[in-house]
């Protein structure tokens, strides 16, 4: 079978639910759950297939930010800029995503 891929038997799936669990702060782990049991289910159904992946990339992604060292403080001021209305420390978008003129 000359020029056939395979991968290893323990190659690293980034998007596993049980990795994503693993990464994942436990208070997140209820609300992980919640949305990924309906997800799996629908992805029974060819259509429902790519709902499942989807939503595997944003809990894992969301799962990186969230057990970041100063997650919790930055979330926290944030919620609190957002209460308050204020802007201290706040960044323009064009300055955080330089390209993002181009990207409406």
């Amino acid at each position: 079978m000359a020029g056939m891929a395979a991968l290893p038997v323990d190659a690293y799936d980034h998007d596993d639910p049980l990795e994503i669990l693993r990464m994942l702060p436990r208070r997140f782990h209820e609300q992980f759950k919640a949305e990924y049991e309906p997800a799996a289910a629908a992805a029974q159904r060819v259509q429902g297939y790519r709902q499942l992946q989807d939503l595997l990339r944003l809990w894992r992604l969301r799962a990186v930010a969230y057990s970041a060292p100063g997650f919790e403080d930055r979330f926290q001021a944030v919620r609190g800029a957002v209460r308050t209305c204020r802007l201290e420390g706040s960044v323009p978008i064009e300055e955080a995503i330089p390209d993002w003129p181009d990207r409406r």
